[in-house]
C-alpha cells in the first residue's frame, strides 16, 4: 500500500515500485492545452514545446492551462517559470507521493489532490496525483496521465462555449475540484458493490480465502482514508478563511466543496465499519461451525454412553448375571441396545438437535 504514496521517492533512490498503479514514465510526450474564451467563443490550443516569447494566456480572459504529463521535469519547470511558481511548489508538483495539501499564497491558491479509480479486475484502488494552481486570470492544472476525468470538464467548456470560463476562475476551480469529488463517490460505489458481494459470500459460508479478501479490502479502504482525510482539514481551513474574508461568493463555493468531502469521508467510514463487522461475522460463523461440530460429537457420545455401559456390565466375569445362561440372552441384549439408541435419537430429534434447519 505504501508504494502508492511514494512512487517518485522510490524511483529517486533507484528503487522501482513493484506494484505501481501507474508507470513512472508514461509512453507519451507531455503537452499542454490552453482553453480561453474570447468574444463568447472558446479557443483551444495544444502545444508540446514552449518557445521563448510564446504567450500561454490571453490578457483580460480567464484561461485554463492544462499540463498533461509531469514525467518531463524540464517541461514542467518551464511552464511553472512562465507563471512565477515558487520552486518548492514545483517540487510538490513533480513529486507524485505528496499528501493532499492546500496553500494560499498572496496571488494564487495551490491545491494538491489525488484522483482515485477502482480496478475491479485486480480489486485495488489506483491513485493519480493532480495539482491545481488558481491565479488572478488563470487556472493551471497538472496531471500524471493523458486521460482523466477533467476531459469531461473540457467537454463542458466546448459545449457551453466557454461559459464556465466567463464566470471566473473561482467557478472553474470549483468545477475541477467538484469533478474529482464526484468521481470519489463513483469509485466508492464500485468498491461498495464488491464489498456487498463479499458480505453475501460470508453469509453463505465464509472460507479462509473469503476472510483474506476482507483483509485485502480493509487495506484498500485504509488507503482511501489516508488519501482523503487530509482534505477535510485543508479544505475546512480554507473555507473558514474564505468566510472570514467577507467574500460570500467564494465562501459559498468552498463551503460546497467542503460538504462534498464530508460526504465522501462518511462513505469511507461506512465501508470501514462494514468490513470490520464482516470480520466479526466471519469469525462468529466459524465459531458457530465449531460449536455445531462439538454438538454432534456430544450427541454421538451420548448415544453410545448407555451402550458402553451395557457392554461393560455384561462383560464382567460373573456367572449370575441376568440372561447370561439363557440361549436368547445375546439377542435380548442386542435388542435392548438398539431400542436404547433409537430412543435417544428420537428424543434428540424431537428437541430439534438433529434437524437440518438447526444445523443451518
Amino acid at each position: 500500500m505504501l508504494d502508492r504514496f511514494k512512487k517518485t521517492s522510490l524511483a529517486a533512490k533507484g528503487l522501482a515500485p513493484e506494484d505501481s498503479p501507474f508507470p513512472a514514465h508514461p509512453a507519451f510526450t507531455p503537452y499542454l492545452v490552453v482553453y480561453a474564451c474570447a468574444d463568447g467563443n472558446l479557443t483551444q490550443k495544444r502545444s508540446e514545446t514552449l518557445a521563448e516569447g510564446d504567450s500561454l494566456t490571453l490578457p483580460g480572459r480567464i484561461n485554463w492551462i492544462r499540463v498533461v504529463g509531469i514525467h518531463d521535469e524540464n517541461f514542467v519547470r518551464a511552464v511553472a517559470k512562465r507563471f512565477g511558481l515558487h520552486p518548492l511548489l514545483v517540487e510538490d508538483i513533480l513529486d507524485s507521493g505528496r499528501r493532499p495539501v492546500l496553500e494560499d499564497y498572496e496571488e494564487l491558491v495551490f491545491l494538491l489532490m489525488r484522483l482515485l479509480d477502482y480496478d475491479g479486475d485486480h480489486r485495488r484502488i489506483l491513485a493519480e496525483q493532480v495539482c491545481l494552481v488558481s491565479g488572478q486570470d488563470f487556472v493551471l492544472t497538472f496531471q500524471e496521465r493523458e486521460t482523466n476525468l477533467w476531459d469531461t470538464v473540457a467537454t463542458r467548456l466546448a459545449k457551453g462555449g466557454g461559459k464556465l470560463l466567463r464566470r471566473g476562475q473561482e467557478h472553474l476551480t470549483h468545477a475541477l475540484v467538484t469533478a474529482i469529488l464526484d468521481d470519489y463517490i463513483l469509485t466508492l460505489g464500485r468498491l461498495a458493490e464488491d464489498v456487498e458481494e463479499l458480505e453475501q459470500d460470508i453469509l453463505a459460508g465464509a472460507s479462509g480465502e473469503t476472510l483474506l479478501e476482507v483483509y485485502r479490502y480493509k487495506r484498500e479502504v485504509l488507503f482511501l482514508h489516508r488519501s482523503l482525510w487530509p482534505l477535510r482539514e485543508v479544505l475546512g481551513r480554507f473555507a473558514q478563511d474564505a468566510a472570514d474574508g467577507n467574500d460570500p461568493a467564494s465562501a459559498l463555493l468552498w463551503s460546497d466543496i467542503q460538504q462534498d468531502i464530508y460526504q465522501v469521508l462518511d462513505a469511507v467510514e461506512t465501508l470501514r465499519e462494514m468490513l470490520s463487522e464482516m470480520v466479526g461475522l466471519a469469525m462468529t460463523k466459524a465459531e458457530l461451525r465449531m460449536n455445531a461440530v462439538g454438538q454432534y460429537l456430544s450427541l454421538v457420545a451420548t448415544i453410545f454412553l448407555p451402550l458402553n455401559f451395557l457392554v461393560g456390565f455384561y462383560g464382567m466375569n460373573f456367572d449370575n448375571l441376568p440372561f447370561r445362561s439363557t440361549s436368547w440372552g445375546l439377542a435380548a441384549l442386542t435388542g435392548l441396545m438398539v431400542v436404547t439408541a433409537a430412543f435417544l435419537v428420537f428424543v434428540f430429534y424431537r428437541k430439534r438437535w438433529l434437524r437440518a434447519d438447526t444445523r443451518n
